[in-house]
């Protein structure tokens, strides 16, 4: 992905290094915005309502209101990190976010806007552009597919994100400011950063290299400092947020997995022929495997003509056929495509029934119908559900309430409580 990335950011490194004043229109910098965030999309995005809630309230409080301000939670388990892209993208790992209360969120995300408000990545390669940017871009472009972190990674991804300590501090100050005006305690930047310094097996080499936050001791300080001068109403009790990457929502997984096949069904019985099947079986799955089923049979269930699902299910060795017919899956336009994308109608209307193979009886069934109205900043993807889309988004919901129903009729126990 980060090739491909630094491929996006090509166009934006060449403008600087053929104009004589660097600035990009109001266009061109959400289309950059917009490509990076096909990139990024690949990591699994989601629209938290939580975090739309807290950056709406930020961007009443900046200067470049024309903006489309876009917030996105990046399903990432493993890394703390927030970042903005030009135009008004705003990302945040799901790691780091579910450490946060919205005081610290704030402050957070206030402060990767302040970077975008300002125009801090323009100011960068600005300065920049007098470096050897022809040996820079080989280097990116040629290092080949990696993990992001990786050392291979941190050269090329660090000098292309990379602020200096002067813009870090105006983005801290602005970040603040945004935060106060917004209604939240801004003392809480103090706490934000200290638990970005609690990432779990982080080197401390890879946190200073990465200067999105550089420093994090000295900044501390000065936000403390800040907060003992101009104290700010506690104002955001602690989070509710539940983690959407939780699957087993509480329950204890199958031991030893339970086997189960699937099949997807079109309203007339036969096989669901859609662009979308492949990618909302494998949801599905995704859904179901950390609950304890294992799935059997798979390539043999999908086949257009089967015969009878059932018995081929106990053929190869299924406790339970799980039968999802879908009626309705689409995602329509609902009014003028607008800058940063266009508005949306998603409906999706599905139908799940949870079969015992050896008694050949229903055990569970369920309809759900859901619809949603709103904003696709990229379009739908030919073959891919992609969460960031209000059809993906509503696909994801239906595959984990189909998931949850199979779990509690197979005898799924709750969880044993920690602690």
């Amino acid at each position: 992905m980060r090739a491909r990335l630094a491929s996006a950011l090509l166009s934006v490194l060449v403008v600087g290094v053929i104009s004589s004043g660097w600035a990009l229109s109001l266009e061109e910098e959400v289309r950059l915005g917009k490509e990076v965030m096909e990139e990024v999309r690949s990591l699994e995005l989601t629209a938290d309502p939580s975090l739309e809630a807290i950056g709406r309230r930020l961007a009443a409080g900046v200067e470049r209101k024309e903006l489309p301000w876009r917030f996105w939670v990046i399903e990432d388990l493993k890394s703390y990190n927030a970042f903005a892209a030009p135009g008004g993208f705003v990302f945040i790992t799901r790691s780091y976010y579910e450490k946060l209360n919205d005081d610290e969120a704030a402050f957070v995300i206030g402060h990767e806007m302040a970077h975008v408000d300002l125009r801090h990545y323009e100011k960068q390669i600005t300065r920049r552009r007098r470096a050897d940017l022809g040996h820079l871009l080989i280097d990116i472009l040629t290092k080949g597919e990696g993990a992001w972190g990786t050392a291979a990674d941190l050269g090329a991804t660090a000098y292309v994100t990379h602020y200096s300590r002067v813009m870090e501090k105006e983005a801290d100050l602005a970040g603040y400011r945004y935060a106060e005006e917004a209604g939240y305690d801004a003392r809480a930047a103090v706490s934000a950063l200290a638990k970005l310094g609690e990432e779990p097996d982080l080197h401390p080499w890879i946190v200073n290299i990465f200067s999105t936050h550089p420093l994090l001791s000295s900044r501390e300080e000065r936000l403390a400092a800040i907060g003992e001068v101009e104290p700010a109403e506690i104002s955001s009790p602690e989070p509710s947020r539940s983690h959407c990457r939780d699957f087993t929502r509480g329950l204890q997984p199958f031991a030893p997995p339970v086997p189960i096949a699937v099949r997807i069904l079109a309203p007339d019985g036969g096989r669901w022929e859609h662009r979308w099947r492949k990618n909302f079986t494998k949801r599905l799955h995704l859904r179901l495997l950390p609950l304890g089923f294992a799935i059997a049979g798979d390539d043999v269930m999908y086949k257009r003509d089967i015969g009878d699902p059932l018995e081929l299910a106990r053929s190869r060795g299924a406790r339970y056929l799980v039968l999802v017919t879908v009626h309705e899956m689409q995602g329509t336009a609902a009014g003028r495509a607008q800058l940063a994308g266009r508005p949306v109608r998603a409906r999706i209307d599905v139908a799940a029934r949870l079969v015992d193979v050896e008694g050949k009886s229903g055990k569970w069934e369920g309809r759900f119908t859901h619809e949603k109205d709103g904003f696709d900043v990229l379009p739908d993807d030919p073959a891919l559900l992609y969460p960031d889309t209000c059809i993906g988004a509503l696909a994801e919901e239906v595959v984990g309430e189909i998931a949850l129903g199979c779990a509690k009729a197979a005898g799924a126990r709750p969880a044993e409580a920690k602690g």
